[in-house]
């Protein structure tokens, strides 16, 4: 039996309490995402859909929510305390009248048509091949045909010639936020491809691809994370 926890002991109330401090260096990584999820969903109707996966503390949200103000959000995590926090900046910031909470996984979400899905930094937690892509496959099952997608997650060649290097440079980034030493480098590499995937990039594309989208378009690096957009195929 695996001794990983689960997404919810990952992310309980403690956690959800000071999950945007706790990352706070790293936000500039966070904005560009942002940013390309502007431009990405762009030219979406005014009365769009969004699915949120892995909402987290709605940091998508709330950048998308005062841009678009006719735009609707459904908010899925299994963390029931990251939502939490997700809904009292939903109220505190005027928007949750537009917003559905759900506590569970995507494949628990009732197949509603959207016209859009993000996941960032969800996918990664799903270490074997076959769970992975039907994450995926659930994304596409809740989207309109055409519905457009924006995944960031990591993802590395650990027998790639630049490995070391970006794997050095992201623990880098991780000690700006969270502060590393020797042993808690040592051990983050070591649970690498354990906790989290360590799928190779063309390995996600491919994922993606066979859960029914177009072959994603990698739009984004930042350390060890990488980001893609596509779209739902089908009529």
């Amino acid at each position: 039996m695996s001794d990983r926890p689960s997404m919810a002991q990952l992310f309980d109330a403690d956690h959800a309490a000071i999950y945007d401090q706790r990352f706070a260096a790293l936000h500039p990584i966070k904005d560009l995402l942002h940013l390309i999820l502007h431009a990405h969903f762009g030219a979406l109707p005014a009365d769009a859909r969004i699915l949120v996966v892995g909402a987290g503390t709605a940091a998508e949200v709330r950048y998308l929510a005062p841009l678009h103000p006719g735009w609707r959000f459904t908010l899925v995590d299994p963390a029931p305390a990251m939502l939490d926090v997700a809904r009292q900046h939903a109220e505190a910031e005027g928007f949750a009248e537009r917003c559905t909470f759900h506590v569970g996984f995507v494949s628990s979400l009732p197949e509603t048509p959207h016209d859009a899905a993000t996941s960032l930094l969800v996918s990664q937690f799903l270490t074997d091949a076959d769970d992975r892509q039907a994450y995926f496959r659930d994304i596409a099952a809740r989207l309109k045909p055409g519905g457009l997608l924006f995944d960031a997650d990591l993802a590395a060649e650990r027998d790639g010639p630049d490995f070391e290097a970006v794997m050095a440079l992201w623990l880098d980034l991780m000690g700006l936020a969270d502060g590393m030493g020797p042993e808690q480098r040592a051990n983050y590499i070591a649970k690498f491809g354990q906790w989290v995937a360590a799928h190779g990039p063309a390995q996600v594309e491919g994922m993606i691809e066979a859960a029914g989208f177009t072959r994603p378009a990698r739009v984004y690096q930042a350390g060890l994370i990488q980001g893609w957009i596509a779209a739902r195929g089908g009529a």
